[in-house]
């Protein structure tokens, strides 16, 4: 009897076993295993501070499998004091200490919602502070975020994308401040938009803050933006990279290098972009970009500005102009010039201030709105030939940029009694 009773007890203890072999076991998020064709599957709040809490699962995959309210006042709410996810370790603006995130993060098309980060200055702040990998398909709305850099999805984009992002809400900081990414570098952004709140003093973006610069594809910002140098409604400051078929509307208010689009911008080619912005600075401002210079200068084609310019240095294009090249673009802005005791007053259609050789081509095909800006003289500290005047009527004329060249197949599209468009903004 009592061999009977051990058989059935080690029976149990079996099947006991083999159930718990059997049965799935996640040890945290979830469910997934990190894997490319199993990722862990992010849930809740919870799931995001467990992944920031493990370097160790940094390179792997993830899926948002619901939409995440990190909102403060919520049970279990808080308000963060860094990055969420491969935080810095170190203060130094510019630098990031520890590990950083290669993975891969998908959001599935999800939202996260209400996320609330108070950084120091000098440690990258944003859901991510150091990206290295992909983040893609993910909707923030409603995010407060500060530091130096920050952004609301990564403090330093460091050689990493992000891919089909929209971010809502407030970021502020004292350098490298942007809506999406506080410092840009080797990186890329793509088919993303913000409609943000950006506040700093130096380098200061409606979508990238400052940095080494990268590529930004097909982005759009609707954006107020307010700093004091290098402040941009789509980017503050940019060494070098490519700006392709983007735009920004909006404000970007400060002292000086401020732009519609880039505040200031080194070697960075900028090709089938516009802004329509209000910009506003105390020195120089431009309705594209607030200074542009680098020797050699790099090629800024088939853009235009729009909207109204008030500086003390002050161009429909750029403020300031060393080297560039600008060809088949265009300014319709009206231009307010901004007496400053002490300060030689500068405006142009196209430029305020220009160093340039008398034989490098500046422009080629380029016009502005004289009618407009009340602005007869293309660059305002050079008596050289910058562009071509044109009253509203003429800048509302097919043929004139027919004429000149400009390709109407592909890239620019015009309605009749409107200025020039690019075609890739109608198909939005």
């Amino acid at each position: 009897m009592a061999g009977q009773q051990s058989h059935t007890f080690r029976t149990i203890l079996l099947l006991v076993a083999i159930n718990l072999l059997s049965f799935p076991v996640y040890a945290k998020y979830s469910g997934g295993t990190g894997e490319p064709n199993d990722p862990y599957q992010i849930a809740a709040a919870a799931d995001l501070i467990a992944l920031g809490e493990d370097p160790n699962d940094y390179g792997k995959h993830f899926i948002m499998t619901a939409d995440i309210d990190l909102d403060p006042n919520l049970p279990g709410g808080r308000v963060f004091g860094d990055a969420l996810i491969a935080p810095d370790d170190s203060r130094g603006v510019g630098g990031h200490s520890g590990a950083s995130f290669r993975g891969v993060f998908d959001g599935g098309g999800h939202t996260i919602a209400n996320l609330h980060i108070m950084g120091k200055y000098g440690y990258d702040a944003g859901l991510f502070g150091k990206l290295e990998g992909l983040v893609q398909d993910v909707n923030f709305t409603d995010v407060v975020v500060s530091g130096s850099p920050c952004g609301a999805i990564a403090g330093l984009n460091h050689r990493g994308m992000i891919l089909r992002c929209r971010v809502t809400g407030q970021i502020s900081g004292a350098e490298d401040v942007g809506g999406l990414v506080g410092s840009h570098w080797d990186a890329s952004v793509v088919d993303c938009q913000a409609d943000v709140k950006v506040t700093g003093n130096e380098n200061v973006g409606g979508m990238i803050g400052g940095g080494p610069g990268g590529t930004l594809i097909h982005c759009e910002v609707q954006a107020e933006v307010n700093g004091e140098t290098n402040v941009g409604g789509l980017v503050g400051e940019g060494f070098e990279g490519q700006i392709l078929e983007c735009r920004a509307a909006g404000t970007a208010i400060g002292d000086r290098n401020v732009g519609g689009l880039v505040g200031s911008s080194n070697k960075i080619l900028i090709w089938m972009s516009s802004a329509d912005c209000d910009v506003t600075a105390k020195q120089t401002a431009g309705g594209l970009v607030g200074s542009a210079h680098w020797l050699p200068g790099p090629l800024i084609s088939d853009c235009y500005a729009r909207g109204s310019v008030t500086g003390s240095v002050v161009g429909g294009l750029a403020g300031e102009a060393q080297h560039d090249q600008f060809m088949n673009c265009y300014a319709a802005c009206k231009i307010i010039p901004l007496e400053i005791e002490g300060k030689k007053l500068l405006v142009g259609g196209l430029f305020g201030n220009v160093w340039i050789p008398n034989w490098v081509p500046m422009t080629v095909a380029c016009f502005w709105d004289a009618e407009l800006s009340g602005v007869t003289n293309g660059a305002g500290s050079d008596s050289r030939v910058f562009g071509t005047s044109l009253t509203t009527q003429q800048m509302r004329d097919k043929a004139v940029f027919e004429d000149a060249g400009w390709d109407f197949d592909y890239t620019w599209t015009i309605r009749k009694g409107q200025y020039p468009t690019l075609q890739w903004e109608g198909q939005n």
